[in-house]
């Protein structure tokens, strides 16, 4: 198995699935995409508290926007 990942910035998943549709062949034989939804802490503030939202992040993960 060879596995990689993109990033994409889209609006929504639409405009990921129209991406992924147009993303070339990446065996000669079958192969799979997976769409998966790539959260930031903006888009978890509902469960995160305050004070966690306004402690800044150290390392990678901190920059990534990933709590």
């Amino acid at each position: 198995m060879i596995a990689g990942f993109s990033i994409w910035e889209v609006k929504d998943m639409e405009e990921a699935e129209a991406w992924a549709r147009r993303c070339p062949p990446l065996a000669a034989g079958p192969s799979q995409i997976e769409l998966r939804p790539f959260l930031e802490l903006v888009d978890l503030a509902e469960r995160v508290a305050p004070e966690e939202r306004e402690t800044p992040r150290e390392g990678e993960r901190g920059r990534l926007g990933v709590a």
